[in-house]
């Protein structure tokens, strides 16, 4: 079974060497055992996950965050840390806080020209275009809860090239029989659980604009929906939208959404 899942995710990533872990923390963790001791890592500001914050400390490296433009990095901000040499790897998620499309292409091409790594997170894109292998010198992704392959556990890193794959020290391998068989079946209804979160989010921001609402980069590709207020009567229309439209909603500023007033709307938690 195990070897069926790589095969499947080879296809997803475009890359080579893979390897399941038993979260994606330990697929984060992995990704960071790579780097040298003392470290230094650049994480967005906005728009991550909560770990990215913790998980450097507990291998003694230093986080410093690179500005963000409502959750998507600030290519500029990025390039001048870069260029410093002080930064060994970035590590961030596509989309940003699963809403903001992120410039993978260009971040990879600043960070591979001053020698940073980039540890890209697609546990809110694999399965679309937002998930390509070829920006990124590792990929790590969850397979937990409101997850896009919501298996209630488990996760995957994986390395372009071997060369970067053999400094890995530290990887947590998931072998447990069941979980493999519930991931193969959740990957494999990935592309219709995609179709019908997408679906739902398009309705959602077709309501809100026709309401005149602020929703942050809706054409954008994303399995949430982050919608700005400017008062408290803003606030509890978009609250009383939810509760009349059976949507789970998070409340804003919130560092794995957006650091400004805003209600996220979490399309991902649906069940089809």
């Amino acid at each position: 079974m195990k070897d069926i899942i790589l095969t499947k995710l080879r296809t997803l990533t475009g890359h080579k060497c893979i390897e399941l872990t038993t979260r994606g923390n330990t697929a984060i963790k992995a990704a960071l055992s790579a780097l040298p001791q003392d470290s230094k890592v650049l994480i967005p500001e906005e728009g991550g996950w909560l770990s990215y914050k913790t998980l450097p400390a507990e291998l003694g490296l230093t986080t410093v965050e690179v500005k963000c433009r409502e959750a998507k990095l600030n290519l500029q901000d990025l390039q001048e840390k870069v260029a410093t040499k002080q930064f060994s790897a970035l590590l961030y998620q596509n989309p940003g806080g699963y809403f903001a499309e992120q410039e993978m292409k260009q971040i990879y091409q600043i960070c591979q020209l001053l020698g940073c790594l980039v540890i890209l997170d697609v546990s809110g894109s694999l399965g679309t275009a937002l998930c390509n292998g070829k920006y990124a010198d590792f990929l790590v992704c969850s397979f937990g809860k409101w997850k896009l392959v919501e298996a209630r556990g488990g996760g995957f890193i994986s390395a372009g090239k071997s060369s970067l794959w053999d400094k890995l020290s530290e990887i947590k391998t998931l072998e447990d029989e069941t979980s493999l068989v519930k991931i193969n079946q959740k990957i494999d209804e990935l592309p219709a659980r995609i179709a019908f979160l997408q679906q739902i989010r398009d309705s959602v921001i077709s309501d809100l604009e026709q309401k005149s609402f602020e929703v942050v980069h809706s054409s954008d590709n994303g399995f949430v929906v982050v919608v700005k207020y400017h008062d408290e009567t803003e606030k509890n229309e978009l609250v009383d939208y939810c509760q009349v439209n059976e949507l789970e909603y998070t409340e804003c500023p919130r560092y794995i959404r957006l650091n400004d007033s805003a209600i996220s709307i979490e399309i991902k938690r649906l069940q089809k």
